[in-house]
């Protein structure tokens, strides 16, 4: 079905009503979202009943990048500049503009016992150009900006910047801060104190293209007390052998691969147990191949794990790049949602 020929929320719930049956639905945008997709290739946003998903209208974001959760507002960093606080109701208000922060990645918000930095924001970002070497800014709770931490180089330098993550409390992995550089296939550690160290490099047997951290529950026994990375073979020529790699608190990363067959997955977490019948499961968002190599195709998509297996859930995104779970609802961004260079931020949310 179209998505542009989607009116209202109303509709969704007479469509759900007369053909609950149907493997998959293309959603309306509610009055606060937009119907974002005129200018790009392909059928629309889809996801499988009883579920919805929208693009959430926020003037001022132009692309975005990567998000984390704060108390239930978004940080997300714009793939265009700057970093922003978005609410689930559309407000976009500036935390470091476009002339401050160029090339922003992975934001991360400080936890409690992180030094004195509970609150502020982290951003992985390049002091120069889209080339230059990534470092870590910091911006605190009166909104200025310094640099917290400058990584150095690990067999090359420290570009292409992609996720921040904190380590998750009562794991190895607690009491830090960890970025992820895919210029040079390394994940670095950062103390409180804003000392950087590589914390593993992933270039053997091959050179990896690395997307995103996540840290699994504890009820996850295949990958507990592991940090789970998203990558891909570096000029691969294979469509799907993104993967999503164990790595141990020594850095080392695992033989045993946690899940295979993707293109690029990009963004991935469990999700709440409110999440309709797909409580407590693994969400993947792949990326698929970049809009510009592709002609802004919606080749991106959200898979569901049920027993080990990825099934398909969702489709029609362009270029997801991070997937995080806020409250009961799936966030994701798409820096070219509306068409390369041009983006939004994606929600899923169960009607039920």
């Amino acid at each position: 079905m179209n998505f542009l020929k989607r009116k209202s929320s109303f509709s969704v719930f007479s469509v759900f009503a007369t053909a609950f049956s149907v493997a998959a639905l293309t959603i309306a945008a509610l009055p606060s979202m937009t119907n974002s997709i005129a200018s790009a290739a392909g059928k629309g946003l889809d996801v499988e009943v009883p579920f919805e998903i929208n693009a959430l209208k926020a003037p001022g974001l132009v692309a975005p990048y990567f998000l984390q959760d704060n108390h239930g507002v978004l940080v997300v960093s714009d793939q265009a500049g700057g970093v922003f606080s978005v609410t689930f109701g559309g407000k976009a208000t500036q935390l470091a503009s476009r002339s401050k922060i160029k090339n922003p990645a992975g934001v991360a918000v400080g936890p409690a016992g992180f030094g004195s930095y509970e609150g502020n924001v982290f951003v992985l970002a390049t002091a120069g150009d889209i080339k230059a070497p990534c470092e870590v800014e910091r911006i605190d709770k009166s909104g200025a900006l310094s640099t917290f931490a400058k990584l150095p180089d690990a067999g090359a330098a420290a570009t292409e910047c992609r996720d921040l993550e904190f380590g998750a409390a009562g794991t190895p992995f607690a009491g830090k801060l960890y970025a992820a550089t895919s210029g040079n296939a390394t994940i670095y550690s950062i103390d409180s104190s804003g000392k950087a160290s590589a914390f593993g490099t992933y270039n053997k047997p091959v050179v990896f293209e690395l997307t995103t951290i996540t840290f699994p529950p504890a009820s996850d026994s295949k990958a507990a007390n592991t940090m789970l990375v998203g990558m891909r073979a570096k000029g691969a020529g294979v469509s799907k052998v993104g993967r999503i790699s164990m790595v141990g608190a020594d850095g080392k990363m695992k033989d045993e691969v946690y899940l295979v067959g993707f293109i690029r997955p990009s963004g991935f977490a469990w999700a709440p147990s409110s999440f309709g019948s797909y409580g407590d499961e693994l969400m993947i968002a792949d990326t698929g191949k970049f809009a510009s190599e592709n002609n802004n195709e919606r080749d991106g998509s959200v898979y569901r794990v049920e027993k080990g297996i990825a099934r398909p859930f969702a489709a029609g995104l362009v270029d997801p790049t991070d997937m995080k779970f806020i409250g009961h609802k799936a966030v994701i961004c798409d820096p070219a949602e509306k068409g390369r260079g041009q983006g939004a931020i994606v929600i899923i949310s169960s009607l039920l």
